[in-house]
């Protein structure tokens, strides 16, 4: 049983929204970048991040969105670095 207050549920998947807009952004932008075959040389590691910076944000708006038990939702974020800091954060 989720205790989120009933005002928040909105604020919170509009919020899951603007993550998930961000992510697509970024994506274009890593997708454009990495189509100049030097830029992708050049900046291979960094656009990598770009892409783990997606996937984060893209599990954040997940939680965001799925209000059931703590642990259900943990048990969905694949990073597990994310996952980690998350388990310590509520402990």
């Amino acid at each position: 049983m989720s205790m989120v207050a009933p005002a928040i549920i909105p604020l919170a998947d509009a919020l899951a929204d603007e993550l998930v807009l961000a992510s697509r952004m970024l994506n274009d932008l890593a997708y454009d970048l990495g189509s100049d075959e030097a830029t992708l040389r050049r900046h291979m590691a960094s656009l990598q991040k770009v892409d783990h910076i997606t996937q984060i944000q893209l599990a954040v708006a997940d939680l965001l969105r799925n209000r059931d038990e703590t642990d259900t939702r943990l048990a969905g974020v694949t990073l597990e670095g994310m996952a980690e800091r998350l388990r310590a954060a509520m402990a």
